[in-house]
């Protein structure tokens, strides 16, 4: 008995059980594109094990072996494009990985809030020297415009 609906039945009821499938296959190539990310002059394989779930999962709804290496393709790509604005988190993630050997959910949370939280105090560094420059620009105009008339 199929566990998913046929070509051209309603797929409504099972939506959910394809979200689940795609989201966690996305997750299980997220391995291979930060490896990507920090390996950039080679083509890393996914982990085995990563792969092998990543199969098994996309079994529920893809019919051919074409249409899994297709999904697991997407997968690995929207993995990467998840990841590559948050390449400084993923580097330093990886520095503490290679260090501490194993991490929990809480100190990968930790890790992250520490980077974005240093990045956005960063910008807001720039943001008030430049607001501070400005300020200064505006005085010298002030300045030269007394100047030329006289005041």
């Amino acid at each position: 008995m199929a566990m998913m609906p046929n070509a051209g039945d309603d797929r409504g009821s099972v939506a959910d059980v394809f979200a689940n499938v795609y989201n966690q296959c996305i997750e299980l190539m997220a391995g291979r594109a930060a490896q990507a990310m920090l390996l950039s002059d080679r083509d890393p394989e996914p982990p085995t094990d990563d792969l092998l779930q990543a199969r098994e999962l996309a079994l529920l709804f893809c019919k051919s072996e074409e249409a899994i290496e297709t999904f697991i393709a997407h997968c690995d790509v929207a993995a990467r494009d998840l990841l590559l604005p948050y390449g400084d988190v993923v580097i330093v993630l990886s520095t503490v990985l290679r260090i501490k050997r194993t991490l929990d959910g809480a100190e990968i949370d930790r890790i992250i809030w520490d980077v974005e939280t240093r990045k956005a105090l960063g910008a807001e560094h720039r943001r008030r020297a430049e607001w501070r420059e400005a300020e200064l620009a505006a005085d010298r105009f002030r300045a030269s415009c007394d100047d030329a008339t006289g005041s």
